[in-house]
């Protein structure tokens, strides 16, 4: 608990309303009664005030001495020398702080200001990684911060307290202890930014992430223009893939702060959540403004793509073409590219780009999956296909796009057996996705399996609508009806 610790307590302490220093002006523990004119100056209560007052008055080392004669006439008195511990940790002499609230701790384990003291000092030369003491371990100090606190929380009225181990719980992994702490001091401090992140954060990697939302809700309450709180919803929603509500968010953070870079944070969560006429138009407005954004190569990746995806294939093929110019070796140029030209049906060009993806990264899943549903989809080269998306699985094993490509390929091969499985998890994981969802209808049919079937293209009928003929879907339902 060094001086510059103690700036710190003093400018947390506005969570209790109490000044710091004036929290210990009685005499600690039960020394004789007040002292008086006429009181012999052999009393260790006399000399407590008297090294208060020393210390009031700027004389430190006085008011040290006074301390050890009052120590020195009450020997077995815990309190005294806390109070003298806590006076050094205030003066940045932390080693002498550790010492004397060692030595109060052996006459009272259960003392809170030395356990406060000493958890004080452990805590800073933890974040310092320095030792106290010839031959310490510093990644010790956390525990030992995290015990003592614990011991001088007491009734959990310390609201300064509470925020100090919360931060220590965090540091240390243990989130779920964090919460309860921070709840208290943001209950009573609901406009303190600081702690009502720490507790979104504590909630969040408690798994309670829309927990974490609520808090930072809260905050916007009190503050509507911090910016704080309103990147880490969007960040929170990015995580949750909730990515209309992120993208909302990432909004709301670039309102309040204009020259944040967020475009193409804000931009790829639009584009996932099926909303590419803003992503096109919030790049393009990235690109315009000539900020540092603007010479990111993923910004023309994302302005192809979203022009891809609203079927403006010519201006889409023109933007890749000047992302591959100006950075031949891009990945995610030679990716939208190939789904350009596998969009324009130029399907051998797009094979040669996804093929050359994968000469330069053997392991390159996107490419992997890519080029066999290329096959699959078009009932071509399916053994190759069953291959290339097998080793996609391996590389990113459980993804719900390539357990729906290989489900695909297997389908097209009439392996109804072998499809079921990577089909079905698929469409469990995407039910918002049509594609997957006709493709499991489809199975479905084929096993004669007709009521999962029709169940499976209403969804896709409900889904994200990236379907090239709505109609198709329409007629196999009617189909499907009749045969249940």
């Amino acid at each position: 608990m060094t001086r510059r610790f103690f700036a710190f307590l003093l400018a947390v302490t506005l969570v209790s309303g109490v000044p710091a220093a004036a929290q210990t002006q009685s005499p600690p523990g039960k020394p004789p009664a007040a002292a008086t004119a006429e009181q012999p100056p052999d009393d260790p209560a006399y000399f407590y005030l008297v090294a208060r007052n020393l210390e009031g008055a700027g004389r430190t080392e006085e008011a040290i001495v006074a301390f050890k004669r009052a120590i020195q006439l009450d020997p077995k008195n815990a309190e005294l020398v806390a109070e003298l511990a806590a006076l050094y940790a205030r003066e940045d002499k932390p080693v002498e702080a550790l010492t004397h609230a060692e030595a109060a701790l052996k006459l009272d384990p259960d003392s809170l200001e030395a356990n406060q003291v000493l958890g004080g000092v452990y805590a800073e030369y933890s974040e310092r990684k320095l030792p106290l003491r010839p031959g310490d371990d510093p990644s010790t100090y956390a525990s030992r911060a995290i015990a003592a606190f614990e011991k001088a929380l007491g009734d959990g009225s310390d609201l300064t307290l509470n925020y100090l181990l919360a931060r220590l719980y965090l540091q240390a992994g243990a989130f779920a202890k964090a919460v309860p702490l921070l709840k208290k001091v943001v209950e009573n401090q609901p406009g303190m930014v600081e702690a009502s992140v720490l507790l979104s954060t504590a909630q969040e990697s408690a798994g309670m992430p829309n927990d974490a939302v609520s808090t930072l809700e809260a905050l916007l309450q009190q503050n509507p223009g911090s910016y704080r709180a309103q990147i880490r919803i969007a960040e929170i929603r990015e995580q949750q893939q909730q990515w209309g509500a992120a993208a909302d968010a990432y909004g709301k953070a670039q309102a309040l702060n204009p020259r944040a870079p967020l475009s193409m944070r804000r931009a790829v969560a639009l584009l996932s959540s099926g909303r590419a006429n803003e992503a096109r138009a919030v790049v393009e407005q990235a690109l315009a403004s000539g900020g540092p954004e603007s010479k990111e190569p993923v910004m023309l990746y994302l302005l192809a793509e979203s022009q891809r995806v609203l079927k403006d294939l010519d201006a889409a093929q023109s933007t890749a073409e000047k992302l591959l110019a100006a950075n031949p070796n891009d990945v995610r140029g030679l990716h939208v590219m190939s789904l350009i030209l596998q969009d324009k049906g130029d399907v051998k060009g797009a094979e040669k780009s996804l093929r050359d993806l994968i000469a330069r990264d053997p392991l390159d899943a996107n490419a992997l999956n890519s080029l066999g549903y290329l096959y699959a989809e078009r009932g071509e080269r399916l053994d190759e296909a069953v291959t290339l998306l097998q080793r996609a699985l391996k590389v990113e094993p459980g993804n719900p796009s390539y357990l729906d490509s290989l489900g695909w390929a297997y389908f097209q091969q009439g392996r109804l057996d072998l499809a079921d499985g990577p089909l079905t998890e698929a469409a469990g994981k995407l039910q918002g996705n049509s594609v997957v969802q006709e493709h499991l209808g489809d199975l479905r049919f084929k096993q004669q399996r007709y009521a999962e079937a029709t169940a499976a293209w209403e969804r896709a009928l409900r889904g994200d609508g990236q379907l090239s003929d709505r109609a198709r879907i329409e007629k196999k339902l009617r189909d499907a009806r009749t045969k249940k």
